[in-house]
């Protein structure tokens, strides 16, 4: 008797694969590899495979992003595809080869699959008269049938990303109108022409695509790579509620501070459950723009429902206008973490023990931890049953802290591999980095 698994065992079976984050269901890249043999079990593992694999397409480098626009942008109407050209974009010269999908061109070189016993992967993004029912409604109107309604499949985005690639393709495109030949070995991001008004226009257009299509997202990665004021290519955002309605992920690099992307996802975004804030940095905590970005970080955290997770890294000064905003959710956070933060300048931790169903903080190399800024924390007797604390120290730690810890969940000390210790020593180094205690 052969038993048959349902569509959700199957599904959970291709997750684990994928490494996926149980918070956030974020994927490792790497680990994409592991579904492409699932895609020639049969249709029904294939229909399960191919939304994993499109979930978060811009999550690779700009060339495979690219790779997946032109996939998208086969869904444009005639109309769309139109526009694009009327400004500039004649997208119609990546289509007219009807082109293959990134996945398609990947199965081709995947060295792993024997070619003669493969299934072919037309029924992919042929058209089919049995069209699956989740999007045949949404795909009747579209210029180009498939099975699989790619756009519909986004779930995390990678903005800036997802920006690099729509550049990508209109310098691209650029230098197919112009005759040039195009060259991979080309660093497109030392290309003096700047691109950046007609990526927003193909960005607009595939965003609208997308939302137009049923994808609701859940996950949102900004990494800002320009010290220049670019307000309006986050503005755009502003036009995607429904797109953006159910983001419960958030991820925010601040080497390059936009305090107006932090207003527009307070507009945009109230059911974060996940917070992550990193390379937030500045010389002084008492310097005046830290304050200024404090208000707009403000009004993010406070348009949440309900924080569940809260990830701080790498930050110096900003530190201390996080703390009075914890406490706007002390009902709901149950993991708190500190990687990397320097503490100078901050008020108690009063807040961190006002969060009385806190499971998990974490305290990550964390620098300028004083006795009375933690007492709030070490003098609360009842933490909780289910609450744990994980401690990696580094230089001078807090000793009350460090004692608080032990009393909590005991202690052991790790001695770092003796190449590391060789090294310190032959740099001068004076991290204390010998000795590590992990509680």
């Amino acid at each position: 008797m052969v038993v048959k698994l349902n569509s959700d065992v199957i599904r959970q079976i291709l997750l684990s694969l994928v490494d996926s984050d149980p918070k956030t269901d974020e994927y490792k890249t790497y680990a994409l590899s592991y579904l492409y043999p699932c895609l020639f079990v049969n249709r029904e593992w294939c229909g399960i495979a191919i939304p994993i694999l499109w979930q978060q397409p811009f999550s690779f480098d700009h060339i495979r992003g690219a790779k997946a626009i032109i996939s998208y942008s086969r869904f444009l109407s005639f109309q769309q595809r139109q526009y694009l050209v009327d400004n500039g974009i004649n997208i119609n010269l990546l289509l007219q080869n009807d082109s293959k999908s990134q996945y398609e061109e990947e199965e081709e070189d995947n060295n792993h699959l024997n070619r003669g016993n493969v299934m072919s992967l037309e029924f992919i993004t042929n058209s089919s008269n049995s069209s699956s029912s989740s999007s045949s409604s949404s795909s009747s109107s579209l210029s180009y049938h498939s099975k699989f309604n790619y756009p519909r499949y986004l779930r995390r985005l990678y903005y800036e990303n997802f920006f690099k690639s729509a550049e990508f393709i209109c310098k691209y495109l650029a230098d197919e109108l112009s005759g040039d030949e195009y060259n991979e070995e080309d660093d497109y991001e030392d290309d003096p022409r700047d691109f950046s008004d007609q990526a927003k226009i193909l960005v607009k257009s595939l965003l609208t695509l997308t939302q137009n299509q049923g994808a609701r997202l859940n996950g949102l990665w900004f990494s800002p790579d320009s010290p220049y004021n670019d307000n309006d290519k986050y503005e755009l955002l502003l036009n995607y509620g429904k797109l953006m309605e159910d983001v419960n992920s958030l991820d925010i690099c601040c080497l390059f501070r936009k305090t107006a992307l932090f207003s527009i996802l307070a507009r945009m975004c109230h059911q974060v459950k996940h917070l992550r804030i990193h390379m937030i940095w500045s010389r002084h905590y008492e310097e005046k723009h830290i304050d200024k970005t404090g208000q707009v970080i403000d009004e993010l955290i406070s348009a949440q429902k309900s924080l569940i997770s809260f990830h701080l890294e790498s930050c110096k000064a900003y530190t201390r206008i996080f703390f009075p905003l914890l406490g706007m959710h002390s009902e709901s956070l149950k993991h708190i973490k500190f990687d990397q933060v320097d503490f100078r300048g901050c008020p108690d931790w009063a807040p961190i023990s006002d969060c009385k169903n806190l499971e998990l903080l974490e305290i990550i190399q964390c620098t300028n931890m004083e006795a009375d800024m933690v007492k709030p924390l070490i003098s609360n007797n009842s933490p909780g049953k289910n609450f744990e604390v994980k401690y990696i120290k580094i230089n001078h730690s807090c000793r009350e802290l460090e004692e608080w810890v032990k009393r909590v969940n005991g202690f052991r000390s790790i001695e770092l591999p003796i190449d590391i210790q060789r090294l310190d020593e032959a740099s001068g180094s004076n991290n204390n980095r010998t000795k590590r205690n992990i509680e």
